[in-house]
C-alpha cells in the first residue's frame, strides 16, 4: 500500500478509524435484493432485506481483494453518497 498519513479519529466506536486517502472499490455479489416494503413516496421507497448484502472490496495499492458486507448507505449531499462496509473478518493487514 502506499505510503500514507494515519489520522485517528476519536470517537465512542469499538475500533479506531484511520483516514485513508485510496481509492475504494465494491463489487456487489448479492445480483438482486428483495425485501418487504415498508413505506413509499412519491420519490422513492424504503424495505428491509431479510440477509446481509455481499460486496467485495478492493483498496488500491493492496493486491487481494477483501469479502464484506454493506451495512449502511446515506446521502453526503451534491448528489454524493457514503458507503459503509464491514469487513467478514478483520483485517489488520489493511491498515498497514
Amino acid at each position: 500500500m502506499n505510503e500514507r498519513q494515519h489520522q485517528v479519529t476519536q470517537d465512542s466506536r469499538r475500533d479506531p478509524r484511520i483516514g485513508m486517502g485510496e481509492t475504494v472499490t465494491i463489487t456487489f455479489d448479492a445480483g438482486a435484493i428483495v425485501g418487504p416494503g415498508q413505506n413509499i413516496s412519491a420519490t422513492g421507497v424504503f424495505f428491509t432485506a431479510a440477509a446481509s448484502i455481499p460486496v467485495t472490496v478492493r483498496i488500491a495499492g493492496v493486491e487481494t481483494a477483501v469479502p464484506g458486507e454493506l451495512v449502511r448507505v446515506e446521502s453526503m449531499g451534491d448528489g454524493r453518497v457514503g458507503i459503509a462496509v464491514r469487513f467478514v473478518a478483520p483485517n489488520p493487514t489493511l491498515l498497514a
